[in-house]
C-alpha cells in the first residue's frame, strides 16, 4: 500500500467495517460541531475526547499510535502558545509573566479544537484505505477533479516512499 498505506491499521472492528462514506461524513460533522462548540464550553471538551477515546478502543487503535501521528500538530500547538504574549486586551499575571486573557481564550480554543480536530483525522486514516476513501469521496459526489487530486496525490506519495526505500 505504499504511503497512503502506512496510515492504515488492519483491523476487523465495526468502526473499520463501516463504510467509507459514512465515516467521511461523521469526521465532517464531528469537526463542524467541535469547531461551532463555544470556547467557553470547557466540559463539552472531554466529552469529545472521550468519545474519540472510546472510538480508538473500539477500532483497536493504540493511543501510542495516535501520538506519534499527532506530530503534524506541532506548528499549531507553538502558534496557539504565542497568543497570550502578543494578543491585545485585558491581562492577567500568571508566574510573573503578564498574558492576554484573549489571547488565552484564543489559545485554549485553538489547541482543543485542533487536537480533536487531528485525532479524529487519524482514526479516519487508520480504520480507512486509501482506496476505500476515494471510492468514499466518489459516493458521496465531490466533484470529479478533487478526486481524481486526491487519487494522483495517493499515487505520487506511494511512488515517493517506494524511491525512498530503494
Amino acid at each position: 500500500h505504499g504511503a497512503a498505506g502506512a496510515l492504515y491499521l488492519h483491523g476487523h472492528s465495526w468502526v473499520h467495517r463501516l463504510p467509507a462514506h459514512v465515516k467521511i461524513i461523521a469526521l465532517l460533522a464531528f469537526v463542524l460541531i467541535v469547531v461551532a462548540t463555544p470556547a467557553t464550553w470547557r466540559w463539552t471538551f472531554l466529552v469529545y475526547a472521550a468519545l474519540l477515546a472510546v472510538v480508538a478502543v473500539v477500532a483497536g487503535v493504540p493511543f501510542a499510535t495516535i501520538a506519534r501521528r499527532m506530530t503534524v500538530e506541532i506548528p499549531f500547538l507553538f502558534f496557539a502558545l504565542l497568543m497570550p504574549f502578543f494578543s491585545a486586551g485585558p491581562t492577567v499575571e500568571v508566574l510573573g509573566m503578564s498574558l492576554s486573557e484573549p489571547g488565552l481564550v484564543a489559545a485554549f480554543a485553538i489547541l482543543v479544537k485542533a487536537t480533536l480536530g487531528v485525532i479524529a483525522s487519524i482514526l479516519l486514516a487508520a480504520t480507512t484505505t486509501a482506496h476505500d476513501l476515494i471510492l468514499g469521496l466518489q459516493r458521496l459526489r465531490m466533484p470529479e477533479l478533487i478526486v481524481q487530486i486526491a487519487s494522483f496525490m495517493i499515487r505520487y506519495a506511494e511512488v515517493i516512499t517506494s524511491e525512498m526505500h530503494r
